[in-house]
């Protein structure tokens, strides 16, 4: 057998899974409307063990409703759980659910997203060490969306998570983009540079730095003992005097550098003028932190 008759049978059996199981939801539907909540449940049982994968969310979508219709809270909430783990980014509309249906998803999602989101990165950062760097954005992505979506205080508490989530995303995204090539010789014979006056000669400065600031050390580091922590960080600066990019030239902490780099987005420079004329520059900050 082929491997394109191969494939093009299990496309077929899939796709005729998918309309059964639709056309069974349709069944599921009609019990619904009608109040029939146990006979609903007992078909989505049913549905469940033989329904493909892209249908087992609506499935359970519509055990929640059947399930809080029968005053089952809990085995809801359980269901909601499994929901939320598989789609995190979920949420029931105005139209799909109830106000009590969208309550207790609600509720749910505050308990059960910051486990989440923690494992979410948990994952990113493995594939940021392994050098997976498309899989880490993605998964990164995936975090910092999560975080968002959570409701105060519980957000909150997540805010470290976040700007280390968004520093290594940053770090990611550099990674994984292609190299800039170079840009070609000018083919044209350039004009020499006009002679500057003796007055514009003398004009010339260094670097100064107007912002600077070290963001301080994670609670979570802080209290890991009472070492040092060494580093040194790279920033490019245009001729503004803003930073244009930062990288580590030696690192300070695993958790501790994209929050480094995150603030040195920030940082704010007086540009080094040459002959009158502000110009780009680079500039290595050494760090020295202590708890």
């Amino acid at each position: 057998m082929s491997t394109i008759f191969r494939l093009t049978l299990a496309a077929l059996f899939i796709s005729v899974a998918t309309a059964s199981a639709q056309d069974a939801l349709g069944s599921v539907r009609d019990l619904y409307a009608s109040a029939a909540y146990e006979e609903a449940l007992s078909a989505l049982g049913r549905l469940k063990a033989d329904s493909p994968a892209t249908t087992g969310l609506e499935i359970d979508r519509y055990r929640v409703l059947c399930l809080m219709a029968l005053g089952r809270g809990s085995e809801a909430d359980s269901v909601i759980e499994a929901i939320v783990a598989a789609d995190p980014l979920y949420v029931p509309s105005a139209t799909d659910a109830a106000p009590r249906v969208r309550t207790a998803f609600s509720a749910v999602r505050q308990r059960v997203l910051p486990g989440v989101a923690r494992s979410l990165y948990i994952d990113a950062k493995a594939a940021f060490d392994r050098k997976a760097y498309a899989d880490a954005v993605k998964a990164l992505e995936k975090t910092v969306l999560v975080i968002d979506t959570i409701e105060a205080p519980v957000k909150d508490e997540l805010s470290d998570l976040r700007v280390l989530a968004s520093g290594f995303l940053d770090l990611s995204r550099a990674a994984s983009a292609p190299p800039a090539t170079a840009a070609a010789p000018a083919t044209a014979k350039p004009e020499p540079p006009a002679a500057p006056t003796a007055a514009a000669a003398l004009v010339n400065t260094a670097l100064v730095a107007l912002k600077q600031d070290l963001p301080p050390l994670p609670f979570s580091i802080a209290a890991i003992g009472n070492g040092e922590y060494r580093g040194m960080v790279e920033v490019q600066i245009d001729e503004q005097g803003n930073v244009t990019s930062g990288r580590m030239v030696r690192p300070v902490h695993a958790l501790y550098d994209p929050i480094l780099l995150a603030a040195v987005r920030g940082w704010k420079y007086e540009a080094p003028r040459v002959a009158g004329k502000p110009i780009a520059s680079m500039k290595r900050v050494e760090v020295v932190l202590r708890p």
